[in-house]
Parts: C-alpha cells; structure tokens; sequence
C-alpha cells in the first residue's frame, strides 16, 4: 500500500510506451523485414533465415544483440538495489557476474561451428550424441530456463513499468509487454530480433549516458568528489552488516560477495542453458563470432559498474531528502527488492522527462529479451518437438508455421506465468535468487557435451537430476536451519540461495566426470556430428536468377549464392575445387585461432574480474576521495566506450548492406516518378 503514496508519472505515459511503442517496433521491422526480403534477399519464410539468419550476421550486429540480450531489464533495477544495501562493490561484482558468461558462450559458440556447424538450437547437439532420453531432459532444462528467465523479466519490468505510470494495472502492463514482440518476432524471425537488439542497444546506451551524466553533474550532487563527501557524510545513517565499519565505500563487504557468487551462478545458467545465446553464435559469420561475444563481454561490464555506483550511491543519498519520492518515510522491502531505487532517485534529482527515459529503456531492455526467448523457445518446438518427434519429414513452410504458432503461444504463456508470480507475492530479487537452482543442474554437462569427448550418455542423463534433487533440498533445508521457516520471505534470503545454487552447478559437474570416467567410459568421435543431415530443404521457388538480378537493376544486387554462380561459369571444375579447398583450410586456420582467443579471454576475464582486481580491495579500509574518483570516472569512460562499441560501429560494420537497401529504395522511387 505504501507504494501507492508515490507519484511519479501518469498512466497515460505507461500506455503509450507499451501500446505505442510497441506498435511502432512492430510496424518498422515488418517494413525492414519486406526491405531486407526485397533489396539484400533475405527470405524470412527460410527456415534458415528465421532460426539462425543464414549464419552471416556481422561482427557489429552480433555485438549490439549479444549486448542487448544481456541488458534485461532487471540488470538496471536490481544493481542499484544491490548497492543500496551491500554498498558500492556490488556493482562490480555484478558486472563481473555478467562479462564472463558471454565469454564461455564465445568457446560453446565456436566449438559448435568447428565440430557441427549446420545445428540450429544446442539440443540437437544433446539429442545426436546421447539420444531422446537426454534431448528429453535437456528439453525440459531449457524450456524450463526460457520460461524463468522470461518471465522474470516481465515480472521485474512490469512492476517498475507499473509504479513509474502512476500504479497503472499490473495485469495489463504485464500482458501488454509481449504485445509487440510477437507481431515482430513472428513476421521477421532471429533476424528481425538482430534488427530490433541494435535499435534498442542504441537507445538505452544513449540513455544511460544521458542519466549518469546529468545526475553526476545536477546540483544536489555536484560530480564525482560531491557524490563521494555526501555519501561519506551520509555513510552512517545504516549500518551495513559484513562490511569493513558497516560502510558503503568499503571493497570488504561480505554481502556484496555471497550476491556475487549467486549472482554468477545464475548467470551461468541463464546463458548455457539459454538456446537464444547458442542461435546468436550459430547465427553469426564464423569471422565475427568470437570477437562479436568477447567485445560484447568486455562491454556489458560498463552498464551495471557506473549506473550502480552512482545511482545506488545516491539512492543512499537522497532518501531521507524531501525530494525524494517516499518521503518522510523510508522505501518498504518490498519497494527495494522490486528495484524502484532508481526510478525515485531520477525522479529526486532529474524530474519527468528522466523518468520517462527510464520508462523507454526498461521496455526496451524487456522486450529485447522477450523477443529472444520466443525465437529459442519456437526453434526447440519446430526442430526438437514437432520435427523430431511430431512429423519427421516437415518441410520448410511445416517448420516456419510451427514457429510462428510457437512464438505467439510462449509469450502468451510467459505473460500469464508473469502475472501468477505477482499475486503469489513473489519479487525481483526472490526470483532472482531463486532460479538457479532450476536452471543450473545441467549447465557442467551441457558444456561438456560439445568439449569433452568422454562424457557419458549415463553421465549426462544422471548428474542433472541428482544436481536439481540435491540444490533443491539444499535450499529449503538451510532456509528452515537458519530461519526456522520455510516462506518466500525465507527462501529468498542469501545463504540458502547460495548454498543450493553452489549445489546444483557444482555437484554435477563433479558427478558427470566421475561417472564418464569409472562406468563404461567410452570417446565420442566428432565427426558423428558433421555426418547428421539437420539443414531443411528449402522448397524450389520460381524466381530465376535474371529475374532476382532486374529487382534492382544490376548484377551488384544479386544474392551472394547467385552472384558466386556468375563468377564461376568461367572457371573449370578444378578451379572450383582449388578455390574450395582455400576456402576449408583458411576457416580451419580461423576456428583454431579462434578456439584459443574464447579459452583465452574466458580465463583471462575470470582471473582478472574475480582475482586480481576485487580481492585486494577486500580490506579493512574505507575508499579515500581520490580513489573513489578515480574509480567512478574509469566506470563512466567504459560506459561511453560502450556506446561506441554497440551504437556507432554496428552502424559502420553494415554499411555496404545499409547502402545496397538504400540505392535499391532510391532506383524504385526514381521509376516511379
């Protein structure tokens, strides 16, 4: 009830963002889908082009998806809740529990093109090297994975949606997310998501510059050394227990770590055993695969590092100021754990049109992810459900109209799912914490299944639902021992979260070696993989290749597929066959260079952002001046590198595709006149 003594915006703003905005999306990228199908002949109705872009999107584009997918909306809220209660190192650890993830995801990705390169979801990896029982079990895992992680999206975006719109209906803000995400995601696929992830990433990173410059330098805080003297001054007015003097400014903060560690657990889970990661990798050209997910690594760090610090910082700040929303009182548990910090914090010291910012990038950040999982989750009901098990011999169009009934019905679902978890009094930071313990059990040996030749179909099917039995146990069991009850408010405290998420990753990763190895040990032969036929015929179309070439008027507009049967009509077939063989031996060379660069950055990233960089911070000490600084400017230089890397290169790195679509619109329209 306390929440609806807060006035921030109006309902009208809510509306208008789900309803307009979403509509806008939908409208566009339907016009950039008939643009793309028309100018660079791009066939959305492929089942290649949906499900994994004819694996030949660019460095940039990847980059900016992979960015945008990790960007949920939650990450904003619930980093300034983290540091508003375990101070400022909670928004490295957060950012730490985000970067390396996207690496391991850049090793999975390139092992996959090496060893089966036509796959089109990680469980026809699972299902050609261990058979139904374990596509079966893995099927549930990700499915599983799709709907939390889904629906804990909307369950976090919705909320703030709700509150920042003047309490608007949370049944309709929820159901109203999906609204335009399915319209889009069903008419332009994996593609259009690309399309829709650079937009929003350019948008939201414009944004998040935009407020953590405009608070550092509004007069209630006075930039960096201003926000460091009031947070000082206002360092005593709650004693944070497990930190160094109970303080905010302190790198020695014990709740800061055990988020870190539960954080990062269910993290790792939310990648691996999210299929939607898996599809970005296959679906990108085997050049920008590898550098497309270690730039993406490298800069999802800035988002959560500078927003936190400061914006958490200030929270602490401003909330007994009467510019603050809540005020005279304190903000409720249940306002901190649904992350509503930051919107009263923009609202303290930057007003409506802040506000209204916030509003756009939490919708965008939302449906960014939304859109995602309704591709993966439609792959693994078209190729894993229905192709497999349903109508083996499905044709192309069989598989597309399964799809888009597979979008349409996961988002209905996960909308619904969303709503049931609100009126159960479930929040952000509950569910959060909770789902690791879901989702993790089968990440050791999903990875495995695609880099060790020596896991066992025994092993794999085993170790999961020993690791889910056991985390599960685990959590409920330390909730009871430690509170003496088991309620949400109890099992979504730290320690049974981190107890039973250290349960369900760590425990069949150990269980999964020890059965490959000591029961029937057996090695997998590679090359199974590349001998399985998944690639789906295309139906015969009956546009000839002069007609495709007079749509724009010149050879130059013609597909790369028709223009490479143009350039070879003079060459014999051992020319062909010479250019081929090139053309094997410079990509092996490119995957071997590659392989070692994902393992690389992976050790590299985890050693530097969970060894060398935060331990020796862990100290009895309170940050100096200087220090802190030094240390919020580095964060706001990385955010604006940030926008470089995702805004602006995307925009560079898709020149010639954006110059082919914009001569072929101009040849028309000078036609037509």
């Amino acid at each position: 009830m306390a929440v609806e003594e807060v006035q921030l915006l109006g309902q009208g703003a809510g509306y208008g963002i789900l309803v307009g905005v979403g509509a806008f999306f939908a409208i566009g990228i339907v016009i950039a889908t008939k643009l793309m199908t028309k100018y660079l002949h791009e066939n959305a109705n492929s089942t290649e082009m949906f499900m994994v872009a004819n694996r030949t999107v660019g460095t940039g584009l990847t980059t900016s998806a992979v960015y945008s997918s990790w960007s949920w909306a939650t990450e904003f809220l619930w980093c300034v809740t983290m540091v508003y209660l375990y101070g400022v190192m909670a928004a490295f650890w957060f950012g730490a529990g985000l970067t390396v993830q996207i690496c391991v995801m850049a090793v999975l990705g390139i092992e996959a093109k090496k060893k089966i390169p036509a796959s089109h979801t990680c469980l026809e990896i699972i299902e050609l090297r261990y058979g139904k029982a374990c596509h079966l079990l893995y099927m549930f895992l990700c499915l599983v994975n799709n709907l939390l992680s889904c629906s804990a999206m909307i369950l976090g975006a919705s909320g703030a949606i709700s509150v920042i719109s003047g309490n608007l209906n949370i049944v309709a803000s929820t159901m109203l997310i999906p609204f335009g995400v399915l319209l889009y995601t069903t008419v332009g696929g994996l593609k259009s998501t690309f399309l829709t992830d650079f937009v929003h990433s350019f948008i939201l990173i414009i944004v998040l510059c935009y407020i953590v410059t405009s608070i550092l330098t509004s007069d209630q805080i006075g930039g960096i050394g201003g926000l460091y003297d009031l947070a000082i001054k206002h360092d005593g007015d709650r004693y944070i227990e497990g930190n160094y003097q109970g303080s905010h400014l302190t790198g020695k903060s014990q709740g800061a770590i055990f988020f870190a560690i539960i954080h990062a657990i269910g993290d790792t889970g939310l990648t691996v055993m999210d299929s939607s990661f898996w599809q970005k990798s296959f679906s990108a050209d085997l050049k920008a695969s590898v550098p497309a997910y270690i730039l993406a690594a490298v800069m999802i760090f800035a988002n959560v590092w500078s927003l936190g610090t400061i914006v958490g910082l200030a929270n602490v700040i401003l909330e007994g100021s009467p510019s603050f929303p809540t005020y005279p009182r304190k903000m409720t548990d249940y306002e901190v754990n649904s992350g509503f910090g930051l919107p009263y914090v923009l609202k303290a010291l930057l007003g409506d049109k802040a506000l209204g910012s916030l509003l756009l990038i939490l919708y965008l950040a939302v449906t960014s992810t939304v859109s995602a999982q309704m591709i993966s989750v439609s792959s693994i009901i078209s190729f894993d459900i229905y192709k497999k098990y349903i109508k083996p011999e499905a044709k192309n169009h069989h598989l597309i109209r399964v799809s888009h009934i597979g979008v349409v019905v996961f988002g209905l679902f996960a909308a619904g799912f969303s709503v049931m978890l609100h009126f159960v009094g479930v929040d952000l930071t509950w569910m959060s914490y909770f789902y690791s313990m879901v989702i993790c059990p089968g990440v050791v040996p999903l990875i495995l299944s695609i880099t060790w030749d020596r896991q066992t179909t025994l092993a794999a099917f085993v170790s999961p639902i020993v690791g889910m039995i056991a985390g599960i146990s685990v959590w409920v069991a330390t909730a009871y021992k430690f509170y003496g009850e088991v309620t949400i408010k109890s099992t979504g405290q730290q320690l049974p979260c981190l107890y039973g998420g250290l349960t369900t990753i760590v425990l069949p990763g150990i269980l999964t070696v020890i059965i490959s190895l000591t029961i029937n040990p057996k090695k997998f032969d590679w090359e199974k993989f590349k001998e399985a036929q998944i690639i789906i015929a295309e139906e015969e179309e009956s546009v000839t290749v002069s007609e495709v070439g007079s749509t724009v008027g010149s050879k130059d507009a013609l597909p790369d597929k028709e223009k490479t049967l143009v350039r070879n009509e003079s060459l014999s077939d051992v020319e062909i066959q010479n250019q081929d063989e090139k053309q094997s031996l410079e990509n092996e060379r490119t995957i071997s260079l590659y392989i070692k660069l994902a393992y690389g950055s992976t050790i590299f990233t985890t050693l530097l952002l969970w060894v060398v960089w935060p331990l020796p911070l862990y100290r009895d000490w309170i940050w100096s001046r200087p220090f802190f600084i030094g240390w919020t400017t580095v964060s706001v230089i990385w955010l604006y590198f940030a926008l470089i890397a995702v805004a602006i290169y995307p925009l560079w790195d898709g020149r010639h595709e954006l110059a082919k679509v914009s001569r072929g619109v101009w040849k028309d329209y000078i036609k037509r006149k």
